[in-house]
């Protein structure tokens, strides 16, 4: 039997080194054979391969410090309202607890914090963002959904008071009008196979020679490539191009403080809610010229026309009612309370001979006969219900609650931040919910269905959410 030779990975590492090192040299000599001469050099030492090798040598981690001295104080506002805070596996309790804020001592930043509510997913909390937190003296947190038909996808910021949202009708573009700034912020969307959509910021409209705020409610037109926007400052509509973004032109809106524009379905009559003049115009969209103002007995927010467009129902903010306007008679022909008391009708959907009206008074969704005005059923969703709108198969219904109103000024961060409702359109039954932050106000739901976004009218925040089953 051969007999087998020991090995020494050590010593044939040393040799590969030395080879490459050129101690083994090729030396040409003078013949003219073409062959070369080798000249050995002379043996090397073996290497003895020590029995124990030593292990490397490891330098510890630096443990992480909290940026800030300890004991330290914070405040919390989140959502859900009444989500825990554990240090490890032990929960901190408030010092104190007032309008929707806690206050917490934080005396050790040893183990991890995180924030923990059944049915949600738990939050880490990094030193950095608590650090902050301390600084700012209030750490302001949402925890989103184990399960549900919502799924958050990312949140970008936008101008100040972004008031409502609009998809382009192919659904690569979200236009936010801007309350607080003069303009209309437009974001670029995209989705590929396998991969996270999209959603970047990509330009904002402006008027030409205009500096007015206040802009308020889109309407894409996809009929004539226009994108019209209501601007209650200057009592004027805004048009630009929904392709190149280029402006248009600026037309009348027919009364004072326009808010909700509309078209009916067969694309030839364009309506205009003017909230201070209380009045509904009518608006040829083809020459841009207004052939009706229709007094509607109260304030008018947001309107929805019959299928066959000859009906324009106008929801009534200054009480819980809804205006039927005859368009071709151009008046109003009957007028649908929900209910006694006191209300405020905001937005308003039609599908299937039943109306949908909003009440953001109350905080309650409501189903009436389209025909009769009869209300078939109500629900309560929320606070200061704002926008309510519908899957593309009517199917759904999401609706946006702002919260409970900071009691000094609704313009304030008020006790809770708002949510994003789902409900299902035959019986307004729930189908799921998550929290937004302060102030959800627009809404819009892509043309596919497959997602919607939401702003967050304090904070200058937009939140694009998949819709699922």
């Amino acid at each position: 039997m051969r007999k087998k030779h020991p090995t020494y990975p050590l010593l044939n590492l040393a040799l590969a080194a030395v080879f490459a090192a050129g101690v083994f040299s090729i030396l040409t000599c003078g013949n003219t054979s073409g062959e070369t001469a080798v000249t050995e050099a002379a043996p090397l030492p073996l290497l003895a391969e020590p029995e124990n090798p030593p292990e490397p040598e490891t330098v510890p981690e630096p443990e992480a410090v909290f940026p800030l001295p300890l004991p330290c104080g914070f405040s919390v506002k989140s959502g859900p309202p009444e989500a825990g805070l554990f240090l490890g596996e032990s929960e901190l309790l408030p010092l104190s607890e007032a309008a929707g804020i806690r206050t917490f001592l934080l005396e050790t930043a040893g183990a991890p914090l995180t924030v923990r509510h059944p049915g949600y997913r738990t939050r880490e909390i990094d030193p950095e963002t608590l650090a902050g937190a301390v600084r700012s003296g209030l750490m302001e947190i949402k925890l989103e959904p184990d399960s549900g038909p919502l799924s958050l996808v990312t949140e970008l910021p936008t101008g100040r008071q972004p008031k409502s949202a609009v998809f382009s009708p192919d659904g690569t573009r979200i236009f936010i009008p801007l309350l607080d700034e003069h303009g209309i912020d437009v974001f670029g969307f995209s989705e590929e196979a396998g991969r996270t959509p999209v959603l970047r910021y990509e330009t904002r409209l402006k008027v030409p020679e205009s500096q007015s705020r206040g802009f308020v409610e889109p309407l894409a037109d996809e009929r004539r490539r226009e994108l019209w926007v209501s601007n209650m400052e200057d009592h004027e509509i805004h048009i630009f191009d929904l392709h190149s973004l280029t402006f248009i032109d600026s037309i009348s809106s027919g009364g004072a403080m326009p808010k909700v524009i509309v078209q009916n379905p067969q694309g030839s009559i364009t309506a205009v809610s003017n909230w201070q003049s209380k009045t509904v115009s009518l608006i040829d969209p083809e020459t841009r010229k207004i052939t009706a103002r229709i007094p509607t007995g109260g304030t008018p927010r947001g309107m929805v026309f019959s299928p066959d467009g000859t009906l324009l129902y106008t929801a009534i903010f200054d009480e819980p009612a809804v205006a039927v306007i005859d368009t071709v008679l151009g008046k109003v022909t009957a007028r649908y309370r929900l209910y006694e008391g006191a209300g405020a009708a905001r937005h308003i959907l039609y599908s299937a001979g039943k109306l949908y009206v909003s009440d953001m008074a109350r905080g309650t969704v409501n189903i009436l006969d389209a025909a009769t005005g009869k209300l078939l059923r109500s629900r309560r969703v929320g606070p200061n219900i704002n926008t309510i709108a519908f899957s593309p198969d009517k199917g759904r219904i999401f609706v946006s609650s702002r919260g409970r109103n900071n009691p000094e000024d609704y313009t304030l961060p008020g006790p809770d931040f708002g949510t994003l409702s789902v409900l299902d359109a035959r019986d307004l039954s729930p189908q799921g919910r998550v929290w937004g932050r302060n102030q959800p106000t627009g809404l819009a739901v892509s043309p596919d269905g497959k997602y919607l976004v939401f702003t967050d009218f304090l904070d200058a925040n937009l939140e694009l959410y998949q819709i699922g089953e």
